[in-house]
Order: C-alpha cells, then sequence, then structure tokens
C-alpha cells in the first residue's frame, strides 16, 4: 500500500518529496529531503473484514503529513499561506486516490461522504516544517480469496 500512495503524491502538483517511516525515522529523513513533501506514517490500525464470498476487506487509517519548511521563529499567522497550500495537496491526495488505477480496476475505495480529518501542523521536525496532517481511512479494492 505504501507503494501505491507513493505513486499517488508523485502526480501532485507542486511534485512534493515522499517519505515513509515512525515519527523518530520521519524527523531523521526530514533534515535532508527536499520540500514541500509528504511524510506516511505506518498505517494503524488495520481492520481486516471476512466476507461471504471467501475474501477479505483491508480497511487502512492513514495519517499523512504534507510539509512546507519554514524558518524557526515565524509566527503562526506567517505560515496561514503554507497550510492553505497543504491542504490543497492534501484535496488533491484525496481525489486521485480515489481514481487511482492498478491493472484493471480501482486500487483504493474511498466512498462518499466518508469523512477524512485534516488539522494544521506548525513547527514540525528539527528542519521546521508546516502544513497540514490528513487521516483518511481506505479499503483496498484487490481482495485475496482462499
Amino acid at each position: 500500500m505504501r507503494n501505491q500512495i507513493e505513486a499517488i503524491v508523485q502526480t501532485l502538483n507542486g511534485q512534493p518529496a515522499f517519505a515513509y517511516g515512525t515519527q523518530a525515522e520521519l524527523n531523521t529523513l526530514a533534515d535532508d529531503i527536499t520540500f514541500p513533501c509528504v511524510f506516511l506514517y505506518p498505517p494503524q490500525p488495520i481492520e481486516v473484514s471476512p466476507q461471504v464470498n471467501g475474501s477479505v476487506d483491508n480497511t487502512f487509517t492513514v495519517y499523512m503529513e504534507f510539509l512546507f519548511k519554514t524558518d524557526f521563529g515565524q509566527y503562526t499567522a506567517d505560515n496561514e499561506t503554507y497550510i492553505a497550500q497543504a491542504q490543497q495537496m492534501a484535496n488533491q491526495f484525496v481525489v486521485k486516490a480515489s481514481k487511482y488505477r492498478e491493472g484493471e480496476g480501482r486500487y483504493f475505495r474511498i466512498k462518499a461522504r466518508q469523512k477524512a480529518k485534516c488539522v494544521p501542523v506548525y513547527n514540525k521536525f528539527d528542519v521546521n516544517t508546516t502544513g497540514v496532517g490528513l487521516t483518511i481511512t481506505l479499503s483496498t479494492m484487490y481482495f485475496n480469496i482462499f
């Protein structure tokens, strides 16, 4: 799933870099990465739902941060432009994830009216970044049949 999310991120406007890992790993990676950047944290939780036809649905709760590098000492009001740009990137990600295809069909199912939560993120990591954090539930469209 990480590979599919990275593929979607690579199609976003602004061509953000992509990194995957835990909070500590991302803090280290942020020191040498190009911004803007999308940071993907490991999915928590993964819901496994057995179906009547012998398949299994997997639903992932994903947390991602869409971040821009900012200067130390900037006030919150100075960073609102970055928040707006990051929000646009997050919105674009949701739309592209719902249309992303692998093989013959869509990879993710994102239901209409399904809520995703987006919150501002200020002064994150040692390099000082600002943007938004997106929490979204993604259901995979490909099933394992046993």
